[in-house]
């Protein structure tokens, strides 16, 4: 069991990885960078129709005075964009479950280093999400810096899975996947916070949520990540380590660095969700 989170060192077996060429076949490449461009359309389409129907819900446009359409505008917004991140990530998420539940624990370092090209997938959806969601969260709905910071930071991870024949594809189901199970709850907190009035009207479904939003983050981010991450890490640090060719070396250096960048930021989100699950306690404490 150790020894399938640790990997020993093979430079031999490293050394005949390195052999095989840094990109995978163009014809791929090709198909991949049209797979982007696919789920960029057909999420754009979902946020567009979302948008509108939004619009026609909250009555947008009708307001009395050009700031109160702004708003109302801003806020339609904001709704659509949060409905499209639960949509599409009960999609990953549920694409990431089921094919989690299928890969093998115990598995060939070669094949976690570059086999499972079928699982591209995962990354170029990803991609094709987080170039979907950067523009859109910059420039209309005002995302914070380090939502945008790990929006830039997973197109770089998955651009190296989906491109890069030393993806460690293996691990894809789960980083790329599984793990958005946790923003779905995310999302329905985010409209709360969003309309106010509804945590007065729903204060009990609010702190469900928030409650269920706590616990998966923490489960599948922090606890059950953290051993899988760190395996992970080690493994592609020793091929990053055996590389002797500047070009992989680079990539794979930029992999190891957003990677980390990616995993401090979740265990930063995790302290002070922690902290807010404290204090809300607290509260409940005083209410009582």
């Amino acid at each position: 069991m150790f020894s399938d989170l640790i990997p020993a060192y093979d430079p031999q077996l490293f050394s005949e990885i390195h052999q095989v060429s840094t990109f995978l076949p163009r014809e791929e490449n090709v198909d991949s960078l049209w797979f982007i461009c696919y789920v960029m359309g057909a999420i754009t389409v979902l946020f567009i129709v979302l948008l509108q129907c939004t619009k026609l819900w909250m009555g947008t446009g009708k307001g009395e005075s050009a700031d109160e359409r702004k708003a109302s505008s801003l806020a339609a917004w904001k709704a659509s964009y949060q409905m499209t991140n639960l949509l599409v990530n009960l999609a990953l998420g549920c694409m990431g479950l089921y094919y989690q539940s299928s890969m093998p624990w115990s598995e060939s370092i070669a094949n976690k280093i570059v086999g499972y090209e079928h699982l591209k997938l995962f990354s170029c959806g990803q991609i094709g999400y987080q170039l979907w969601a950067l523009p859109v969260g910059f420039f209309f709905v005002g995302e914070t810096t380090s939502m945008l910071m790990h929006h830039v930071a997973v197109i770089c991870v998955c651009s190296v899975s989906a491109f890069i024949h030393a993806g460690f594809r293996f691990y894809t189901p789960y980083f790329y996947g599984l793990i958005e199970i946790s923003s779905v709850p995310l999302s329905v907190v985010n409209a709360f916070k969003n309309n106010k009035h509804w945590i007065k009207q729903y204060p009990e479904a609010y702190t469900a949520v928030r409650l269920v939003f706590a616990i998966s983050f923490l489960v599948v981010r922090v606890v059950v990540w953290t051993p899988y991450y760190w395996s992970f890490w080690v493994l592609e640090t020793m091929f990053l380590w055996s590389s002797d060719s500047l070009g992989a070396t680079i990539i794979l250096a930029l992999f190891n660095v957003a990677s980390l960048f990616l995993t401090f930021l979740q265990y930063f989100w995790a302290t002070k969700i922690i902290s807010a699950v404290m204090n809300w306690g607290g509260a409940k404490k005083k209410v009582n």
